[in-house]
């Protein structure tokens, strides 16, 4: 008997995803209904699958879509959510799970506990990831069930599997997330986005900083351009709908503030001693981290230079994002672009070398 699944709110790529990693673990026990206002987005999604389709079903009725479901997911935007559950969770199925993968927990959490039938079982989940990945190995997914839900089978179910596919599932609770987000992820955005509408005022040409670059900054630029290429209205909703983020930008733009001063002021003592009592803070952590980057400059070095030694061989190399394989002759290497023998160009940032 195979299990129903219904994903409320297909929107951009994440939904796709998360679709199609399903029945890729699932295929012969899942039949999935997606639901959306976008009809040529979905015919665009299916266009772009290349093998078989017929467990994978589009529909446009949300409540429809729920009835017979044994898992629903509320994959929609933070701003219609809680409508949407509103709206939907009462249809849902008897005994059949719900869960919703919104990166706010407090108010999703809390809205289908109240508008589901008694036997529902909500499992409110945050994964911490974006759709762009080829596997959940290492990945932290965020679980934030009540007590009571811990012992169920289906609970277990989904956090074993998740495990056993080396995922990372951290268990906590609504509040606990929203308080630990408002740093981890919202204060991470909110940085980013200065950083980047400071570039953008400032005139700065991009393209020539990279010739003056050092390993760290185009670390740091790879990771704020990645935020610059994704929907601003999510991001946007991030910050609106965490009242705990109020608290953490308040004390941003105070710090932001106090390094200005110093340095308008010309008082490098307090600048230093500022930085010095972080050190303390930090001093553990900051040794593991800074392995860690040098991980990453360390492999980069590493890569060019494999790629220096093997001018003329043959090598075989994937794509970062769409997973496209190329195998050529490497003729030269120059600027991070790759010359290969097919006469194509790659670009080193977007290309794994492999049997590197």
């Amino acid at each position: 008997m195979k299990h129903s699944i219904t994903i409320i709110g297909w929107t951009d790529w994440f939904w796709k995803w998360l679709a199609l990693f399903l029945l890729k673990n699932f295929w012969n026990d899942i039949s999935i209904i997606v639901t959306g206002r976008d009809v040529g987005k979905w015919q665009k999604m299916l266009d772009s699958i290349e093998w078989e389709r017929k467990n994978l079903q589009f529909t446009t009725d949300n409540i429809e879509a729920v009835k017979n479901a044994d898992i629903t997911v509320f994959g929609v935007p933070i701003a219609y959510m809680e409508q949407t559950i509103i709206a939907v969770a009462p249809h849902l199925k008897k005994w059949s799970v719900a869960a919703d993968i919104c990166s706010i927990k407090w108010f999703p959490s809390e809205l289908l506990q109240q508008h589901s039938w008694d036997g529902v079982l909500v499992i409110p989940t945050h994964p911490m990831f974006a759709p762009c990945l080829q596997s959940i190995s290492g990945q932290i997914f965020v679980l934030t069930p009540e007590e009571s839900v811990l012992a169920d089978s289906r609970y277990i179910f989904l956090k074993s599997f998740l495990e056993s596919a080396w995922s990372q599932v951290i268990e906590s609770t609504p509040d606990e997330h929203d308080k630990m987000m408002a740093v981890v992820q919202w204060l991470t955005h909110f940085d980013f986005f200065v950083f980047a509408e400071t570039i953008k005022r400032l005139w700065v040409d991009i393209k020539k900083s990279l010739d003056f670059v050092s390993p760290v900054y185009k670390i740091m630029l790879s990771s704020v351009s990645r935020y610059m290429s994704q929907n601003p209205r999510l991001y946007g909703d991030i910050q609106m709908y965490n009242p705990e983020i109020l608290w953490v930008h308040k004390v941003f733009i105070d710090v932001s503030k106090d390094f200005n001063q110093y340095i308008e002021s010309g008082d490098q003592d307090a600048f230093v001693s500022t930085i010095e009592g972080t050190q303390e803070y930090f001093w553990e952590n900051a040794q593991k981290w800074q392995v860690y980057t040098d991980k990453i400059i360390y492999m980069l070095a590493m890569q060019i230079e494999y790629l220096n030694k093997n001018i003329w061989n043959e090598l075989n190399f994937t794509h970062v994002s769409s997973w496209k394989k190329i195998q050529s002759v490497v003729k030269g290497f120059e600027k991070e672009v790759i010359y290969l023998e097919s006469w194509e160009e790659l670009i080193l940032d977007e290309w794994f070398v492999e049997k590197f």
